[in-house]
């Protein structure tokens, strides 16, 4: 299906859940016209047609050093395609480099199949008109074929990064692994930290501290980080605790994370850290908020470096900088990762079991809503009638893409299933989607009753 892309920054929208799950649309041609090339496991493309001549040239500017811009893409794309073409060919062109695997041309169509860096596929179908620019563009991705645990750590090893899953069943609240591979390797969470965040809350509403009620005032300077859910609400403007904690797991709204943070305090975030599981708090306090851990990671000044080096009381006074400034995002690093210099929330996949777990514990009385925020966006296309109960979070920063769902089978038997991984280099919607295949494979494998 058709890929459009977001106008915001990859650092704005980090925590969008990946859920767009794209499935492989076999495409069939009138011909096929492709022979290997010079280059081993390289295909050539026939460039003696007018769509052979555009499927080559979406080759090259995809792997070329240019940026994709609306300049160039005007030489490829039909006048009313070109806003659209140019997004979805930003999209692909930072995951570059590709190899041609394959081409098939039809009659005015091509369908274009490439291999990606980290092991997977993206697919490109175009049409072309009678000016022989593209009037059809649309960009599918294959899922990887998965049939045993043993297939998802030979296609996972592949990626060119760091990578985690695990796959247990809930037994008395307790996490009991049936699969999973660098279950206690601390990587990057991404937005699965929120889980924290929403903890702290349940929290605080069963000690009669807070109230779903209760509201929430939004702030210039929290609106800075970025909001997909009240972007549109003024400063001045307030929304209940309830809706920010449902937002901020859904939509992963960044200016509800740090109301959030903000309304209920640091401590209790760094409580929740404790109570629900993580395997050291201590690497996570002080606690940064999105606006603190955005302005030392994607910010100017660049104080990467300073935290990287920097001991836990020398972290905390770049916190407090970066607390007491405005979030000025330096565009030059906004597809950079920060998570090589320690910049991130992070946790191995036994801390995500436990912490999706600990949320469905306390998910009673008071804090009984925190069950249907968790459901609120399933995140993933599975059966209702085989998964009836589905809670989901995952996360998406420059270089990290990360995945995790809480989900009843039919026999109400609880599951938790997460996938972290992690590169030095920007992966995002494009990969997200190829690793979506990975996660509902995963699925797949559960011996469900």
């Amino acid at each position: 299906m058709p890929v459009r892309a977001s106008n915001r920054s990859p650092v704005r929208r980090c925590a969008a859940l990946l859920s767009v799950v794209l499935a492989a649309v076999p495409l069939t041609s009138c011909t096929t016209n492709s022979t290997p090339s010079a280059n081993a496991g390289e295909v050539h493309i026939s460039t003696g047609t007018p769509q052979g001549v555009r499927a080559q040239q979406i080759v090259d500017m995809l792997n070329s050093d240019w940026p994709i811009g609306t300049e160039s893409i005007k030489t490829l794309a039909g006048p009313d395609q070109v806003d659209f073409v140019t997004a979805a060919m930003d999209q692909l062109w930072w995951e570059r480099p590709y190899t041609v695997a394959g081409i098939q041309l039809g009659a005015g169509s091509a369908e274009l199949q490439l291999a990606t860096g980290y092991g997977g596929r993206q697919n490109i179908d175009i049409r072309t008109g009678s000016s022989t620019l593209v009037d059809r563009f649309e960009v599918s991705t294959p899922a990887p074929h998965i049939g045993s645990f043993a297939d998802v750590d030979t296609v996972l090893s592949r990626l060119g990064g760091r990578y985690s899953y695990q796959v247990s069943r809930v037994v008395d609240g307790r996490c009991e692994p049936i699969a999973g591979t660098n279950t206690d390797l601390p990587l990057p969470l991404a937005s699965i930290f929120k889980t924290y965040v929403l903890y702290a809350v349940a929290q605080e509403v069963l000690a009669g501290r807070l109230s779903w009620d209760d509201e929430l005032t939004i702030t210039a300077r929290s609106k800075a980080v970025g909001s997909s859910a009240f972007d549109l609400m003024r400063p001045g403007q307030r929304i209940p605790v309830r809706l920010a904690a449902g937002k901020m797991i859904s939509s992963s709204d960044n200016m509800a994370t740090d109301l959030l943070i903000e309304k209920v305090g640091r401590r209790a975030v760094e409580r929740a850290l404790h109570d629900a599981g993580h395997h050291d708090p201590a690497a996570l306090t002080p606690f940064p908020t999105m606006h603190e851990l955005f302005s030392i990671g994607w910010g100017r000044p660049d104080l990467r470096e300073q935290w990287r080096d920097g001991d836990r009381a020398q972290r905390t006074a770049l916190l407090r900088r970066a607390a007491a400034a405005r979030y000025d995002s330096d565009p030059l690093r906004t597809h950079e990762p920060a998570s090589p210099y320690g910049v991130e929330w992070f946790g191995t996949a036994a801390d995500i079991c436990r912490v999706h777990t600990a949320l469905q514990r306390i998910a009673v009385g008071a804090a009984a809503p925190v069950r249907d925020i968790m459901a609120d966006l399933p995140g993933i296309d599975l059966d209702p009638a085989q998964w009836p109960y589905i809670g989901a979070k995952a996360g998406n920063l420059p270089g990290d893409l990360t995945f995790s769902w809480y989900a009843e089978d039919r026999t109400g038997q609880p599951w938790v299933v997460s996938l972290q991984t992690n590169w030095d280099t920007f992966h995002g919607p494009r990969t997200g989607a190829w690793l979506m295949g990975v996660t509902k494979a995963l699925f797949r494998l559960i011996p469900t009753g």
